[in-house]
């Protein structure tokens, strides 16, 4: 989102990170990749995330656990929310050091992205000071958990970055004097927060989330766990519209969740029957794919289920390569779409895709063929014996070339799709 639905190149990396990465959020999210080698389809993942703390429940939120505990892709009530979504399509978990430059840079980041989908993003703040390259980055967690205490996490957080140039490079006495400083500046009980900070209050919480992050994986910061998937480093896009186009596929991931089934459906379909599948465009032409039910009888049946309940409906081809496949079926429209529930393959030795115009199902290995399918620009037999072969074009094959070409996954910036209107199923009778 693997795949990372979505493999999209990153515009902009973050610069002077805290440790090394050359994996993109991107790469950890995946898409659906062609039949070239795969063609792959991955269901979105589901977010459960805990109930939001208010200010006013700081102290009971700080009492709930003095060490980091539970599945750390779920949120949790101790977590340092920036927002308060209740259902977010996109859930950003940061492990951040105040003391790291790259993290200096990437929180107004989340902030931009917060406030430009207030509705459909949630970011998450957890510690993870680099001890043995950031003296001073420990320290400066619990002076915040100790301003969270009272109320002003994040505008304390905010203030150590703007300012880590004044305290990064201090001894430890100084840095402790600078910390404090905030927090009068911040109009906060000094003489707790003092004593806090001087007892170690939350150093067990602290080093408890950097030996999580530690066992994670993470190799640096900022790192962060996106919608389930640790992130780590410089695989965390710093442009908004790289951001900006990995929300709009999880929304629309999130949206197609209301739409799936849980099982597949029964047999609908006369084996005795020929069915054609006439797919009429938006642009108002239509081709026609004759299907293959004693080839492939759970499948055709699934496309002639689908196709009257209306799936492939205002349906985009998302992936078009001339010579080669152009791919649909994903009411998405992100490539990693599919119904809710998969199909074995079934593979017809007698049938190749030896020629233009063969119709067969994308999937993502053995049995996972869901909705998604495409249809051969000429010989690309090496697709046989992994792909079930469920039709062919018998009419219209000029419109199906003449679809607008596009691959996301190398242009990012490709054209828009064309859309499907509607499939409609004839069924003839013998």
């Amino acid at each position: 989102m693997k795949r990372l639905g979505l493999f999209l190149t990153l515009l902009l990396l973050i610069t002077t990170a805290c440790g090394n990465s050359n994996k993109s959020m991107l790469e950890e999210q995946g898409v659906v990749e062609g039949p070239s080698t795969k063609a792959t389809q991955s269901a979105p993942i589901s977010q459960d995330a805990a109930p939001a703390a208010t200010e006013s429940s700081v102290d009971d939120m700080l009492a709930s656990s003095d060490l980091a505990s539970g599945d750390p892709a779920l949120i949790r009530g101790r977590d340092w929310k920036l927002t308060q979504v209740t259902d977010p399509a996109v859930t950003i978990i940061e492990y951040a050091d105040f003391q790291c430059p790259g993290c200096a840079g990437f929180a107004p980041v989340l902030h931009e992205l917060a406030a430009a989908y207030p509705d459909d993003v949630q970011v998450v703040f957890r510690y993870f000071p680099l001890t043995s390259i950031h003296p001073n980055a420990h320290k400066s967690a619990e002076a915040a958990e100790a301003a969270g205490a009272q109320g002003k996490f994040w505008e304390y957080h905010d203030l150590l970055f703007e300012r880590q140039a004044k305290w990064s490079p201090l001894d430890a006495a100084a840095a402790r004097d600078f910390f404090i400083g905030l927090a009068g500046e911040l109009g906060l009980d000094v003489d707790r927060f003092t004593a806090e900070l001087d007892n170690g209050t939350y150093a067990d919480y602290v080093s408890s989330l950097e030996r999580e992050a530690i066992n994670l994986g993470l190799p640096g910061t900022p790192s962060a766990i996106v919608n389930g998937r640790p992130v780590p480093g410089e695989g965390l896009p710093r442009d908004l519209e790289t951001w900006g186009n990995f929300i709009n596929e999880e929304k629309a991931m999130k949206d197609l969740a209301s739409r799936q089934y849980k099982t597949a459906p029964e047999m609908i379909i006369n084996m005795d029957a020929r069915y054609l599948a006439h797919v009429e465009m938006a642009s108002g032409k239509t081709f026609t794919i004759e299907l293959l039910p004693k080839s492939a009888p759970q499948t055709v049946n699934s496309f002639v289920f689908l196709a009257r309940n209306g799936w492939f409906d205002n349906v985009t081809f998302h992936r078009v390569i001339p010579g080669f496949v152009a791919q649909t079926g994903d009411p998405s429209g992100t490539g990693r779409g599919g119904p809710g529930y998969y199909i074995p393959n079934e593979i017809d030795k007698s049938l190749s895709h030896n020629a233009k115009g063969v119709v067969a199902m994308a999937n993502a290995g053995p049995n996972t063929n869901g909705s998604q399918w495409y249809i051969t620009y000429g010989d690309v037999s090496q697709l046989d014996g992994s792909y079930t072969i469920f039709g062919k074009v018998i009419e219209g094959m000029d419109i199906v070339e003449g679809i607008t070409p596009r691959d996301p996954q190398r242009n990012p910036n490709a054209p828009a799709g064309d859309l499907i209107s509607t499939i409609t199923i004839e069924e003839i009778l013998p």
